[in-house]
């Protein structure tokens, strides 16, 4: 492998193994990968993109204290650092800290306005807390940029049905399986609809 060339010929050359590492991580050999992210910020404690490797790799590994730690690394080293702020984010989020990672939602979404990732997480935590209508606009946003999101379809419909809005919901969970045929949620969903005989 190239990769692995340039990392002998330069060991000490940072953004080498931080290309090896995400070359290793796409092929699933995560722990190696970490083994070069942590090499690339040990050279260079400045990089934010191999904090940022290195946190997903963790988070991979269901080491959510570990990622957490280097994302915010990398959102300290680079505050306009959308991708590491959503990611930073989501592991907040799954480590059940909802508010401080609809906190970096926001930022990362301040930094990239059309970042489609960051509107549906920011939309599914304001549906955890019970802000149904923000969720809404975060989930139309995402589909005005990605129109054919399945998921974000899905739980656009899933807080129209919380809103009332029983038409409009079934509109989204068609959109969702036009996409994704074998999406079983969306179809239970759909099914559950039509067998309530709301008024669509």
């Amino acid at each position: 492998m190239q990769l692995e060339q340039a990392v002998r010929i330069k060991p000490e050359f940072a953004g080498a193994h931080n290309n090896l590492g995400l070359a290793l991580q796409q092929t699933g050999k995560i722990q190696e990968a970490i083994t070069h992210f942590e090499q690339a910020v040990r050279i260079s404690p400045g990089y934010a993109e191999a904090h940022n490797n290195l946190g997903v790799a963790w988070v991979r590994l269901d080491k959510l204290q570990e990622a957490t730690g280097h994302f915010e690394q990398a959102v300290r080293i680079s505050p306009d650092y959308a991708e590491a702020h959503n990611n930073l984010g989501n592991a907040l989020n799954r480590a059940g800290r909802l508010q401080d990672a609809i906190g970096h939602y926001e930022q990362a979404l301040r930094f990239k306005p059309d970042y489609v990732e960051a509107h549906y997480n920011l939309g599914a935590a304001l549906a955890r807390t019970g802000n149904t209508p923000a969720a809404i606009a975060h989930y139309e946003q995402a589909l005005r940029i990605q129109p054919d999101f399945a998921q974000a379809h899905y739980y656009l419909g899933i807080a129209l049905e919380q809103t009332g809005k029983f038409r409009e919901a079934a509109g989204h969970y068609e959109q969702a399986l036009r996409i994704k045929p074998d999406y079983a949620a969306a179809r239970n969903a759909l099914a559950r609809l039509q067998l309530a005989s709301k008024p669509l």
